[in-house]
């Protein structure tokens, strides 16, 4: 079996739960009044994809000449940073579009999960091995958006279309980005320790993303506990 492919076995131990957050959140029946906030922590993430990977790009060159997966993964990096550049600037424009100021985003600070999702692979990166953030990526990329979900969920919400420009993208792109990504972790000589460094990361990216969408939905009750509370 592949290394893409038992670390994508190892994800799907623990990614029920975690789907069942995000189907949750997309088929919320207010799912109109969150969008904003997901689309805040969406940008959250996308602001950091470039500075992760430079950040591993470095601890990878710092590693290279004695280690060929460190080397591995340089490569990978140095080659992502231009698809991933700009992506936090596309989400500016969609929260535009529903009233959401670049400023009002400038000034929020982003919410304690949001911080240990980032900022636990800048630890697995500069402390454990570089390796680790292919992981984090696995997680985030290895599924992408459906656009025929994204035109069920406009026609549901009737939010407009135009906030939805950046997941019309990822549906096209992260399907490269998931291709190479798995393309890259086959060709390189894993250990058992380096497939653990993966997993460790990954799981921990799954139940961070998981508390994220658990967190978006936990303030607003579906209309059953409205109506029942109304009696």
């Amino acid at each position: 079996m592949s290394h893409s492919r038992r670390l994508r076995e190892k994800i799907e131990l623990l990614a029920p739960s975690m789907h069942r957050e995000i189907d949750a959140f997309w088929t919320h029946p207010r799912l109109r009044e969150i969008f904003p906030e997901f689309l805040f922590r969406t940008y959250c993430v996308g602001r950091t994809t470039v500075p992760l990977l430079e950040t591993a790009l470095a601890a990878a060159r710092a590693r290279c000449d004695a280690d060929p997966v460190a080397a591995s993964v340089a490569d990978y990096c140095e080659r992502h940073i231009p698809e991933e550049r700009h992506h936090d600037e596309n989400v500016l424009d969609d929260l535009a579009v529903l009233g959401v100021s670049r400023e009002s985003v400038a000034t929020r600070i982003p919410s304690p999960t949001m911080a240990a999702l980032i900022g636990a692979q800048y630890y697995w990166i500069l402390e454990v091995h570089p390796l680790a953030l292919l992981g984090y990526l696995e997680v985030l990329e290895g599924e992408p958006p459906v656009a025929e979900q994204l035109e069920e969920v406009i026609q549901r919400t009737g939010l407009p279309r135009k906030a939805f420009r950046t997941y019309f993208q990822h549906a096209d792109v992260d399907r490269k980005h998931r291709d190479d990504l798995r393309e890259a972790l086959d060709r390189m000589p894993l250990s058992r320790e380096h497939e653990s460094i993966l997993a460790i990361s990954a799981f921990q990216t799954v139940g961070l993303v998981h508390q994220i969408f658990e967190e978006l939905v936990a303030g607003l009750p579906l209309e059953t506990e409205l109506k029942a509370s109304a009696r």
